[in-house]
């Protein structure tokens, strides 16, 4: 659906979800990061959304309920738009998705300027624990994510093997 175009007979084909007043950004159809609910499946995520009091201000527009009050016991309609559904784990698959692709076609060195990290990297593989400074760095940076943060690396590991999966998929990339 594109903007201005909204139907009113479109709208019981519409998603609808669910929010509460507290999650609203302070002005519309500011891109903003909104917990919401899916009201058939009662499903809570977070998105990377617009949202507007009328449906002519966004290009795909799904009914959003406000509920406000302190039982929340009182809605109003308004609308929201979703760009990029972030999972459970705070993860932005699209995002993921994206530097991925970039990455095939960018420089992979990762540069930190740091006096005291080449110090320390150096130290260990003079000190015959690590064949070169980069080894050293990937391993202890990929050691480090695993611990802190593991969905962020399973949801890399699910979108690289996706690239890797699927050659149409990357050669349709491409041509974008």
């Amino acid at each position: 659906m594109r903007h201005g175009t909204h139907d009113r007979s479109d709208e019981a084909t519409l998603d609808h979800y669910i929010t509460a007043e507290e999650h609203l950004p302070d002005e519309e159809c500011t891109e903003t990061t909104l917990q919401i609910t899916d009201a058939e499946t009662k499903r809570i995520f977070e998105a990377r959304v617009r949202i507007a009091r009328e449906p002519d201000e966004l290009t795909d527009p799904q009914r959003l309920t406000v509920v406000t009050g302190p039982h929340e016991t009182v809605s109003k309609e308004w609308y929201v738009e979703l760009l990029d559904e972030i999972d459970a784990a705070g993860i932005n698959e699209d995002l993921l998705r994206r530097l991925a692709r970039e990455q095939e076609t960018t420089s992979n060195i990762v540069n930190t300027r740091s006096d005291d990290l080449k110090v320390v990297l150096t130290y260990l593989v003079e000190a015959g624990q690590y064949e070169s400074t980069a080894e050293a760095l990937r391993e202890l940076a990929f050691e480090r994510l695993a611990e802190d943060r593991p969905a962020l690396l399973e949801a890399y590991d699910a979108v690289r093997t996706e690239f890797e999966a699927d050659p149409l998929r990357r050669a349709l990339m491409d041509q974008e």
